[in-house]
């Protein structure tokens, strides 16, 4: 079989290289596109003219990860996600998973993804609704993000009074502590679901019973 590269064409500003390829056999003639990064194609190095089974998978293995890529980019319009949940977003829009893990590594090079800045920005969210600390852990791992984001994006707390954050909570949605044993109980389980440990809600419970 004989498979020859017809054109190269520029495209999206050349951002895109569209490369057209002909496969023949005997009488038979099979035409095809395949859209790569220009990065992709540089790498490659293929121009027009015959090439090999070899370059041919290439440029077609080459094109998958660039439509994943493009697809990333569709998703990651819509808000900033972890490497992690972007590849299984691909997977679920019928990417292989190869080119999926591929597309995400290749998004981060090229600066789609900061994971580092992404957690800490979340952390920041997590604090304006009033979360603990174990509720703001808890919903980063939910999210995917790798070891060093997430430790990063903690240590980025340690300088928060979490207790001083549940009292203001507790003034904000309560207004006043409840007057029964039954009602304080209640309150104590709804501010550990949202993250404070044990001693942050009784130092928020002692000081706030202090203001008023």
């Amino acid at each position: 079989m004989k498979i020859e590269i017809t054109s190269v064409s520029a495209r999206d500003g050349g951002a895109l290289i569209c490369l057209a390829v002909a496969l023949t056999d005997g009488e038979n003639v099979d035409r095809r596109e395949f859209l790569l990064l220009s990065s992709q194609y540089t790498e490659l190095g293929v121009a027009k003219g015959v090439i090999d089974q070899t370059a041919f998978d290439e440029i077609s293995e080459a094109s998958e990860l660039c439509l994943a890529v493009r697809r990333g980019m569709n998703i990651l319009g819509y808000g900033a996600v972890s490497k992690k949940v972007l590849t299984k977003k691909l997977i679920l829009r019928g990417v292989a998973r190869e080119s999926a893990s591929g597309a995400a590594e290749m998004l981060e090079r090229m600066g789609y993804i900061n994971e580092s800045e992404d957690a800490a920005r979340f952390a920041e969210r997590g604090l304006r609704k009033y979360w603990g600390l174990r509720r703001i852990s808890s919903e980063l791992i939910s999210k995917g993000y790798e070891h060093s984001a997430l430790r990063s994006a903690i240590e980025s707390l340690e300088g928060v009074d979490f207790s001083a954050l549940c009292e203001e909570y507790i003034h904000k949605k309560y207004r006043a502590l409840p007057d029964t044993p039954e009602g304080r109980k209640k309150l104590y389980a709804a501010l550990l679901r949202m993250g404070y440990t044990s001693s942050e809600i009784r130092e928020a419970f002692r000081a706030f019973e202090e203001k008023c």
